[in-house]
């Protein structure tokens, strides 16, 4: 009976340590604008932007000089890949007009893993995210935002 009581207060111990030690890297990252509050699942949905950009080159100079969590591919004409270790995301471009240096963009994450009901890397995820939202906001202030669903076939358990 003393083992397990021994046992169980060690795993709330081990439990309490890693949360507080998680919620300082998140607070911290929050602090310095690397990433925002977001909802609990966020990667779920897409973010389609409308920005007058200028060009694709000038939208992937923004994004070079934007910290990823990740590694970066491809181009701002079609798509751009995200990989991190356990997930993915793309940047589409779904239409330009030249003329008028208005683009529209689909950031969307392609595959994540998920413990307990939580995204394995969210804080790299939500930085991600950030990371791209600021770019567009760096070319056009009044970039247009709009949330759409993702046909995600996602398990929220908590065991």
């Amino acid at each position: 009976m003393a083992v397990t009581i021994l046992i169980i207060a060690a795993a709330v111990g081990i439990g309490i340590f890693f949360g507080a030690r998680q919620a300082k890297q998140t607070k911290a990252l929050l602090a310095d604008g690397k990433m925002i509050r977001r909802d609990m699942h966020f990667a779920e949905k897409g973010e389609e932007f409308t920005a007058r950009i200028g060009t694709p080159q000038d939208l992937r100079t923004a994004l070079e000089s934007r910290p990823f969590p990740c590694s970066v591919n491809g181009s701002t004409r079609s798509a751009v890949t995200f990989t991190g270790s356990t997930f993915a995301a793309r940047l589409l471009q779904t239409a330009f007009d030249a003329a008028s240096g208005i683009g529209v963009y689909r950031f969307e994450f392609t595959r994540f893993k998920q413990r307990n009901g939580m995204y394995e890397e969210s804080n790299a995820m939500n930085m991600l995210m950030t990371s791209v939202e600021k770019a567009f906001l760096q070319l056009d202030p009044n970039t247009g935002v709009k949330p759409y669903a993702l046909d995600l076939r996602t398990k929220h358990t908590i065991f």
